[in-house]
């Protein structure tokens, strides 16, 4: 068994019942010897970006313990995804709408990049889908690339955002279902 390492992960979906198949994927993830969940944020309602779509997405941000490598660790996402329904379609140029998107966002304070992947994710600091739920669960974790915390980057973008540096991008906190267990 290797090191225990922290790790955050993106989810997403804006296909089916977005919170319940990030909440299945969230346990699902559970459910694998190696892997621990710690802590899962809010949901976040936001708008599409980067791709044309009518549907809008439910987003969240994880921290998990794993002693897996991060190849093993990404595998297992993918796994993740294929099991609760998604479907890549390498015919397709850009992003597609799916029913479940499990992002690598930091693997421990690693820096990698090779052809399979890319960590930190390299978009973390242009989305407020993935730095308004980080800055939730982990507004001290300080990026390994920039220095900066969540809470810092969170803040620097809506910054760039209220001063047209950036193109708005529409989103709500959110709750999740009554009865549900994060």
């Amino acid at each position: 068994m290797g090191t225990v390492r922290t790790v955050y992960i993106g989810l997403g979906s804006n296909l089916g019942n977005s919170a319940q198949i990030i909440q299945e994927g969230w346990n699902l993830l559970g459910g694998y010897d190696r892997i621990s969940p710690r802590q899962l944020s809010s949901p976040f309602l936001s708008a599409p970006v980067g791709m044309d779509s009518s549907y809008w997405f439910t987003n969240a941000a994880g921290v998990l313990q794993t002693s897996c490598t991060p190849l093993e660790f990404l595998d297992i996402l993918l796994d993740t995804e294929k099991r609760l329904g998604r479907v890549r379609d390498g015919d397709k140029r850009g992003y597609q709408d799916r029913t479940l998107d499990l992002d690598l966002l930091y693997f421990d304070t690693e820096i990698i990049d090779i052809p399979r992947l890319t960590v930190p994710h390299p978009f973390r600091g242009e989305r407020l889908f993935v730095l308004a739920p980080m800055a939730q669960i982990g507004p001290e974790w300080v990026d390994p690339e920039t220095g900066l915390s969540m809470q810092s980057m969170h803040r620097m973008l809506l910054d760039k955002i209220d001063g047209g540096e950036v193109d708005v991008q529409e989103i709500t906190k959110s709750h999740w279902p009554v009865g549900s267990h994060e």
